[in-house]
């Protein structure tokens, strides 16, 4: 499901006409990056991923698939909850997107908290990952601001500095962060009572 949204949803973002800020955008190299720097398609890329090797060999557990695997599932909730309460009314959808969109930001988070719920914790996640967990979403949001800044374009309008200022801006980024740390100390929580 992952692999057949992000796929449909590339190929109508980069040839076709539905998301406003690239219809001047003549660049399909460029339409790429775009598409491809939403926090919602690396959070579901991490669920794919991590979710195709455990097709293949479920007992796997390297140590980066352990910070793959918590980032995905920590993100792909972030983006049900901020996309559900902040960004939802203000997309207009036709076609196959409507369904991909729904499962990108609604099904696959569902699926994927509910596996965690119910298989994750085998993983036994220590402290170490938590820490190491958090890098690859501050990466992102430092590209993010890098990016805009240089191309005056950011994937989502709490982060459009040029538009609600770079204060404001760091601010909901920072709200972001909590949010996902939040996440993670409950994920650790539960997973330490699991071991008992």
């Amino acid at each position: 499901m992952v692999f057949f949204s992000i796929t449909t949803e590339s190929y109508t973002f980069i040839y076709g006409d539905v998301h406003p800020l690239i219809l001047n955008e003549k660049s399909y190299l460029n339409r790429f990056i775009y598409y491809y720097s939403y926090f919602t398609i690396q959070s579901n890329l991490a669920v794919g991923i991590t979710s195709l090797i455990l097709l293949f060999k479920s007992d796997y557990s390297k140590k980066w698939f352990r910070i793959l695997q918590l980032d995905g599932i920590i993100c792909t909730t972030i983006t049900c909850i901020v996309y559900n309460i902040v960004l939802r009314h203000d997309h207009k959808l036709k076609g196959i997107i409507i369904l991909t969109n729904e499962a990108l930001h609604v099904i696959i988070p569902f699926l994927s908290a509910l596996y965690w719920i119910l298989y994750g914790f085998v993983q036994k996640l220590d402290k170490k990952i938590a820490v190491f967990a958090i890098f690859p979403p501050l990466i992102y949001i430092i590209y993010i601001f890098i990016r805009g800044h240089f191309t005056d374009i950011y994937p989502y309008p709490f982060l459009d500095a040029n538009k609600i200022g770079l204060q404001q801006a760091v601010l909901n980024t920072c709200g972001i962060i909590l949010l996902f740390l939040f996440l993670e100390f409950i994920l650790l929580y539960m997973d330490k009572k699991l071991k008992k």
